[in-house]
């Protein structure tokens, strides 16, 4: 290929060469219009030697070019200079998650937000009906603050198009490819779910399962060998990682996690269930939970969990004064400050850790790093945010001033709370889908799903049918999901609708699930939506 540094390529400067592989070659380049650094991809003449190669070429780009999500790499333009295909992205300066894990395995905390992050792009993917099919560490770029951007998805194959963009046989590279892969046939996004899971087996061990002479061996082992025990290479590791490896790594696709989101939600209950996670009471000292609340659209309050009434030194009964308010007023802000934050969070979908200081109830200021993912409907809409606040220091709780009730519930009760809140959900997906439609009850399955999977809730619906594998019966949990339908149906087909729908109910329940779910002060925090 040849050397395009000190060439312009339309309105791209072309500076240096920063990567070169089989396919292609990468270089950094200024757009002269923005003055911003972009990576520009070329590939070689060779391949436009095929027939109809370029007019697929375009296609699929096109294509991959309008997923827009906060973890994939953005595609800015693409184009032919002198017979080569080129592709215009945004250019990363911290190099891949591959030059990560080359230092050395990386932490399973680390590792957990890293492949929470890729598997909400792998899922946003999925769902416009993208397969990447060469998911490797490789196409995972990083930003300064090593966040994750998936990119190449020159070898994505649509769902509904048999179109191959090489036009071989075999698309990907062997230590990443499901045994699938290697055979003839239709992939589906369990190939992604695949190499989500070796990577994930590297990132803990600073090694990949399966490694072999020649990259057909790579392939047999794939199809024929069992997955390595992991803690072999890691004994410092909980006894449930190898269960997460084992079925994300499953030879069949059907036996494998049903979605990349869905290994994530594993992932955290493996790694949180090892460090012995659990809510602390108001016994504890200190706090230093990571404290969850929850803002509709227009910034105001629909659920704080205990660890933030800890923080802002509330007391339980409190929480339902709470919602409803302006989050500036919880967190004692100026509102300019809260207005700019919710709009960054419905721009961007998620904003990243920020040093803030909030003020408690005494008016105490607490120093926070805060940061929010928004939730959105099928559409991409903004409908509401999901705010975290950690302490940057242990805030002393003096259990004088306030009391919290964080009352661990019995086994009756805990099956009592998840008959009411099954109840309650699907009664509110039917008022939605009766006066809204059928897209509505669908987007209702997506805001909780999408809701359970970033807070490690093993909790999902799908065409009116609940699922739920509770190994906490932290109340909080329903208390969240609830809160977030309800806000949700609230601005869609009005309170009136929504109330009335959860007292009838309420009415056909028996009075001891009403105790109980009253005694958590789920019914009244419901009723000041």
């Amino acid at each position: 290929m040849t050397d395009l540094v000190g060439q312009t390529l339309g309105q791209y400067q072309v500076t240096a060469q920063i990567g070169k592989g089989g396919m292609s070659t990468v270089y950094q380049a200024t757009q002269t219009s923005m003055k911003r650094s972009v990576a520009i991809k070329v590939l070689p003449r060779t391949l436009t030697h095929e027939d109809k190669f370029l007019e697929r070429f375009y296609r699929e780009v096109e294509i991959v070019s309008s997923l827009q999500h906060p973890h994939i790499l953005p595609v800015y333009d693409f184009g032919e200079y002198d017979g080569m295909p080129y592709i215009v992205m945004a250019y990363m300066s911290s190099g891949t998650l591959s030059d990560l894990i080359s230092q050395g395995a990386i932490p399973p905390d680390e590792t957990l937000r890293l492949v929470r992050q890729m598997a909400d792009a792998l899922d946003y993917a999925h769902r416009k009906g993208v397969i990447h099919r060469d998911f490797k560490p490789g196409n995972v770029l990083l930003d300064e603050q090593n966040n994750t951007y998936l990119t190449d998805f020159g070898l994505a194959k649509l769902s509904e198009s048999s179109g191959q963009l090489t036009g071989t046989g075999i698309l990907g590279t062997p230590f990443y490819m499901a045994p699938e892969q290697a055979e003839p046939g239709a992939l589906t996004p369990s190939a992604d779910v695949y190499a989500l899971g070796i990577t994930l087996f590297q990132m803990l061990t600073g090694n990949v399962p399966f490694e072999a002479a020649t990259p057909l061996g790579v392939l047999m082992a794939h199809m024929n060998q069992p997955v390595p025990d992991i803690r072999k290479l890691k004994p410092d590791l909980p006894e449930d990682i190898q269960d997460v490896v084992d079925r994300a790594m499953a030879k069949s696709p059907q036996t494998r996690y049903a979605s990349p989101g869905a290994l994530a939600t594993s992932l955290g209950y493996a790694l949180a269930e090892n460090k012995d996670i659990r809510r602390t009471t108001q016994t504890n000292p200190t706090e230093t939970t990571q404290a969850l609340l929850m803002t509709n659209t227009l910034g105001q309050v629909i659920f704080v969990d205990q660890p933030c009434l800890r923080l802002l030194k509330r007391h339980h009964n409190e929480a339902r004064n709470i919602i409803g308010k302006p989050l500036h007023e919880v967190l004692g802000l100026d509102r300019t400050v809260t207005d700019q934050f919710i709009q960054q969070v419905g721009k961007r979908g998620r904003v990243e850790q920020q040093q803030i200081d909030i003020k408690d109830a005494f008016g105490k200021p607490v120093s926070v790093m805060w940061s929010a993912t928004a939730t959105q409907d099928d559409k991409n809409a903004f409908v509401g945010a999901d705010i975290s606040l950690k302490p940057i220091q242990d805030v002393i709780v003096n259990t004088d001033d306030f009391q919290t009730m964080d009352r661990r519930v019995d086994t009756t009760d805990e099956s009592y709370l998840q008959n009411y809140f099954i109840k309650q959900m699907l009664s509110l997906r039917d008022a939605m889908i009766q006066f809204g439609g059928k897209r509505l009850g669908t987007n209702l399955d997506k805001i909780i799903n999408d809701t359970a999977q970033r807070n490690v809730w093993p909790v999902s619906m799908s065409d009116g049918k609940i699922n739920i594998d509770l190994r906490s019966n932290d109340a909080d949990i329903y208390r969240a999901l609830l809160s977030k339908g309800i806000a949700y149906g609230v601005s869609l087909v009005g309170k009136k609708i929504i109330m009335s729908k959860m007292q009838a109910v309420d009415k056909q329940l028996d009075p001891r699930i009403l105790q109980v779910v009253s005694e958590l002060k789920i019914y009244d925090l419901f009723n000041v939506l």
